[in-house]
């Protein structure tokens, strides 16, 4: 295949060889589901939901009720609070005996987030917001935004709130900002029921009868108001916000509910919340969510009673790969790239072996032996891995969930699709990369 240049890898012309219309074929496929995830999945909340009513898991809460026995090949989904869950196929080996292979990708995605702690009729014309992971706020200047989230009414009824997104005639944008200080555009004068007119409290009150009160409890979030579309005129890339890292949790959720054969290993795609910003609280990656998964599954599995020691063992046998997205090269910002060792798009999933800022601290390190394993699992599945630094070497960088993975003693390495402009509200994915992402993951799950 002749190597590209970035900027025919940006205009959609990556797919060149006598095995081109084949690869397009494949992953022409992947788009209109692709588009679909993202369009209707823009919280972690929303994209929890549209997974689970369209493919067929059995959920269980692993936090109530008793263990129920779990059998080769069943198919269940662990969720927790309806923001981060485990999908899971039962292998042919026990979970002690073996652990499990695991794919694990976050489904929050950086964007302002409302603050409305103080909102009142008086005060609605101009709405505060803050960061939710690390975003360039002058990305999000002028441009047209819709508002996604839910709230909870006093009698515990949670409502799920859309305002300005293409079924409204009307967007939000951001007027002012102070680092991560937003001022958010939403009427054009505060009012109230006396001068009868309307403005956003209005608005929320009459289509989801929600008070200034409910407000308080609000998760909302800004997100572009334009939906997630095609990009160049092959059509092999995909444009939209919130590709990190919804664009690797696509692929796992998709691989593993599209896995016909009952692995070996106990298979698990984890989409896990609050990696941007941290992962810290009950929905992230810190949690004890995961052990709590694996003593349920230990349980279903016969031991009526798990140690602590059992757990660990199990987990210490899990292999892992963090399904986190690398920045492709970007040609305005060439500079911030590690030339020889920095991620093209359209070249296949990115492995990135090493994560963390200068000298590697705050992050994780695969061993050779699981980086050789990934490498075999993928060749057996016809689909090429790019071998990647996170930005220049000791200047840029980043953490992932692996880390947390590994102070369990799951062997964990980052493999997942690279995107351009990461953190923006314009992402651009390729197609071709999904659809080796795709056949690695399921070939990763069905490894013995």
């Amino acid at each position: 295949m002749r190597s590209p240049t970035i900027l025919a890898l940006l205009l959609g012309l990556a797919i060149s060889g006598s095995s081109a219309p084949a690869l397009a074929q494949k992953a022409d496929a992947l788009r209109a589901p692709y588009l679909d995830f993202l369009n209707h999945g823009r919280t972690p909340s929303e994209l929890l939901r549209y997974a689970l009513a369209n493919s067929e898991w059995r959920v269980i809460d692993p936090a109530t009720g008793p263990v129920q026995q779990l059998k080769a090949g069943q198919r269940v989904a662990f969720v927790n609070q309806g923001r981060t869950a485990l999908f899971v196929i039962i292998g042919e080996t026990s979970l002690a005996t073996t652990g499990a292979n695991m794919v694990a990708a976050h489904i929050d995605t950086p964007s302002p987030r409302l603050l409305l702690g103080k909102v009142t009729a008086g005060n609605q014309a101009v709405l505060p917001a803050g960061a939710h992971g690390g975003i360039k706020g002058a990305h999000w200047m002028g441009r047209p935004l819709a508002i996604v989230g839910s709230a909870v009414k006093a009698d515990g009824t949670r409502v799920d709130i859309e305002l300005g997104s293409k079924k409204d005639s009307f967007a939000f944008f951001i007027e002012k900002r102070n680092g991560n200080d937003y001022k958010v555009i939403a009427s054009s004068k505060p009012t109230g029921k006396k001068d009868g007119g309307v403005g956003f409290v209005e608005v929320i009150a009459e289509r989801y009868t929600l008070n200034a009160e409910d407000l308080r409890t609000s998760e909302l979030y800004l997100v572009p108001k334009m939906p997630a579309r095609t990009v160049g005129v092959e059509k092999m890339m995909i444009g939209s916000h919130g590709q990190d890292d919804r664009s690797n949790s696509f692929i796992a959720w998709r691989a593993i509910s599209e896995l016909k054969d009952t692995p070996e290993r106990t298979a698990i795609a984890w989409l896990v919340d609050r990696e941007e910003s941290g992962s810290r609280g009950r929905g992230g990656a810190r949690s004890h969510f995961l052990e709590l998964v694996y003593s349920y599954i230990l349980r279903a599995q016969g031991d009526s009673s798990v140690s602590e020691a059992e757990l660990m063992r199990a987990l210490a046998r899990t292999e892992a790969l963090s399904a986190d997205t690398p920045a492709c090269v970007n040609p305005n910002w060439t500079e911030v790239h590690e030339a020889k060792h920095a991620p093209l798009l359209g070249r296949g999933p990115a492995m990135f072996p090493g994560t963390g800022h200068g000298g590697k601290r705050g992050g994780s390190q695969a061993h050779a032996e699981l980086v050789a394993r990934a490498l075999r699992v993928f060749g057996k599945a016809n689909s090429p891995v790019q071998t990647a630094e996170l930005g220049r070497v000791d200047e840029g960088g980043g953490g992932t969930v692996a880390k947390y993975l590994e102070h369990r003693g799951i062997d964990a390495v980052d493999l997942g699709v690279c995107v351009v402009g990461m953190h923006s509200p314009f992402e651009i994915a390729s197609l071709q990369d999904f659809l080796w992402a795709y056949q690695g993951f399921q070939q990763w799950f069905l490894a013995k």
